[in-house]
């Protein structure tokens, strides 16, 4: 007995040929007695100039939807050349959109031409380009109804569709990517989406004016008329599946142009198929027979990328220790011939942690910004020193004051004087409650921790991330940590990003009844052990910086980042130990970039979504090699 799925199966299948036949049989109803003649010579008085005009239009408009498998290959990381990925992408879609099952074809072509992605790979690849191609259509269809306006929709459905398309909008940038079940579904970032619109409509304009160009002179009607119609009757072809979407299409042409000679109407309808389907169709599968008969070696794998996980690249002796922070954001080290910077995703950008590991800023630039549009990105700089902000100046892109970081000087840190008054005072109420703190040694109470950092979330709420530790096992097994304890009972602990020349602190974590002072005495031991090691620099990590600006912008997004960032509780905490304020900037290749980017580092700190997905780097071991540059401009 045949089970209820492979029935299902069938029925799914065989629904767009069935559909067809009865648009076909409706339409062949609807068109009985007609002057066959009449419409042969409607095809025939297409003259040379609109044929030739038509094509064009027709490549234009190929050219744009052909861009498609460009920001999808970008969105699921696969490296891919431009003009191979829309070669690609322009094949699968001539064919998928004549054969029909275009989504089937489509992953099926895209298979077999780039012959190192997976069945798998290529099916999400296909379900990206078909579904925002969907959504941007009833976009496309919605602005057309609003600056064309057309009696064919209902005055609401187009303000409806824009409501739901900003909803979608604001949804990706608030929760980019959405986690449930051990499942990710990562939307397109902000700016893939505008770009996807913008393909849309000059695909779509340019696919009408191919059919208004091969209209005869009886038809009369504009082309401000013809498109809202043609966008429509695109979209009802689109979601009915048949090949070529035939009987859709021209039943809801001549259905909302009831007043124009069918024979005409028809006739030019017939030359839209030639130039649009028939051509691209031939063209495409003469490019993919030739593919299958005399395949091209295999590309360079899609694994062969810029970016190196922080444990297979040995940092240089100066390096920031708080890079350690990239090991709990899916983060690497982007690295090119012109040096290397420490790199995490948020959902709208791809960030560059601190100043440059190695190499100038400026000459670094440019692969950043080659590496976030490779993702669908902004290009941004976090945290960067006073000097690295006056080259981005420089070099034109825009520079904002973020954040303060609290250094000292270990060897020179005493607890004399009033700058220190108030820490005096905080070490002498943990002293007087008998908190004990020692540095952990090789193995680390997990449990314990594990049973403070709940209770402190439980008070704290969420965790702030981005550049601000999370408690987890493996994370904290790279840095130094300080547990405070009283009556043998962990109260809290401190931890640290640590290397030879420095010290930057990470977590923080004491229950909610821990002594007055605990967390106080824990960072001043840290402070203690640093020096006997002869530690040049400990850092007390970044406060936000206080609420001001020379804009009425940058005050509303620094106010922002001080209050989402917790800046009042830092500083106040910081302020203790007496530190120097050392400024840190953000900058991005705009105003505009350094807004989004400013807003989404605020979304990414207060953890409210799942972090972005992380950057895919090169297998573990795997060398570099002169991968980096060539991939970069293969991703340009």
């Amino acid at each position: 007995m045949v089970s209820l799925s492979v029935v299902k199966k069938v029925l799914r299948h065989a629904w767009p040929f069935t559909l067809g036949a009865i648009c076909c049989v409706i339409l062949a109803r609807q068109l009985n007695g007609l002057d066959l003649s009449a419409l042969w010579s409607a095809v025939m008085g297409v003259s040379p100039l609109q044929w030739a005009l038509a094509l064009g239009a027709t490549a234009v408009s190929f050219l744009a939807v052909s861009r498609y498998d460009v920001i999808a290959l970008r969105h699921f990381q696969m490296m891919r050349a431009s003009s191979e990925a829309m070669a690609v992408g322009a094949t699968a879609i001539g064919l998928g959109q004549t054969l029909g099952a275009g989504a089937v074809v489509g992953a099926f072509v895209r298979w077999r031409m780039m012959p190192d992605l997976s069945l798998k790979d290529s099916a999400r690849i296909t379900a990206f380009v078909t579904v925002t191609f969907l959504a941007a259509l009833a976009v496309t269809i919605a602005i057309a109804a609003l600056i064309l306006p057309t009696p064919h929709i209902p005055a609401a459905l187009p303000y409806c569709t824009l409501t739901v398309a900003l909803a979608v909008a604001v949804l990706a940038f608030v929760f980019p990517v959405l986690a449930r079940q051990g499942r990710m579904l990562s939307f397109p970032t902000v700016s893939a989406m505008l770009s996807l619109l913008c393909l849309c409509v000059i695909d779509t304009f340019f696919a009408g004016l191919a059919l208004y160009i091969l209209l005869p002179p009886d038809v009369s009607v504009g082309f401000a008329t013809l498109l809202p119609v043609f966008l429509i009757a695109l979209g009802a072809a689109i979601f009915s599946g048949t090949p070529g979407g035939v009987g859709p299409f021209e039943l809801t042409l001549l259905a909302l142009l009831p007043h124009q000679p069918e024979p005409a109407l028809l006739g030019a309808v017939l030359a839209f198929r030639a130039i649009y389907y028939a051509v691209p169709a031939l063209l495409a599968g003469l490019v993919f027979m030739r593919h299958l008969l005399r395949p091209r070696p295999a590309p360079t794998p899609r694994h062969i990328r810029a970016f190196q996980p922080l444990e297979d690249a040995p940092l240089s002796p100066i390096s920031r220790a708080e890079l350690g922070v990239i090991r709990q954001n899916g983060g690497a080290l982007l690295s090119c011939d012109a040096g290397r910077y420490g790199a995490v995703r948020t959902g709208q950008t791809l960030v560059a942690l601190f100043d440059p590991i190695e190499g100038d800023a400026n000459t670094l630039a440019r692969p950043l910004r080659l590496a976030a549009r490779a993702q669908n990105r902004i290009a941004c700089k976090y945290k960067i020193s006073a000097r690295q902000a006056v080259r981005a100046r420089a070099a034109g892109w825009a520079v904002m004051h973020i954040s303060d970081e609290a250094i000292l000087r270990p060897t020179e840190h005493n607890t004399q004087g009033s700058s220190y008054r108030q820490l005096r005072r905080k070490l002498r109420h943990a002293e007087k409650a008998q908190v004990q703190v020692s540095a952990a040694q090789s193995h680390l109470p997990l449990t314990d921790m594990a049973r403070v950092s709940a209770a402190w979330e439980a008070q704290h709420g969420v965790p702030r991330g981005l550049t601000m530790g999370r408690f987890d096992d493996l994370y904290v097994g790279h840095q130094k940590v300080f547990l405070a304890y009283q009556d043998a009972r962990l109260v809290g602990f401190v931890s640290f990003h640590a290397t030879a020349h420095e010290w930057c602190l990470d977590l923080m974590r004491v229950l909610p009844d821990a002594p007055d002072g605990t967390m106080h005495l824990l960072v001043q031991n840290a402070i203690e052990t640093a020096a006997q090691m002869d530690v040049d620099s400990l850092s007390l990590a970044a406060a936000p910086a206080l609420p001001t600006g020379r804009s009425r912008l940058e005050h509303f997004l620094r106010s922002k980042h001080f209050q989402h960032g917790g800046g009042a509780g830092l500083r106040q905490f910081k302020a203790c130990f007496a530190p120097r304020w050392q400024p840190l900037f953000m900058a991005a290749p705009g105003p505009m970039q350094l807004g989004i980017a400013t807003i989404d580092m605020i979304r990414a700190v207060n953890l409210r979504s799942a972090p972005a997905t992380p950057i895919a780097c090169l297998p573990k071991n795997q060398a570099l090699a002169t991968a980096p540059s060539s991939v970069m401009k293969r991703a340009s």
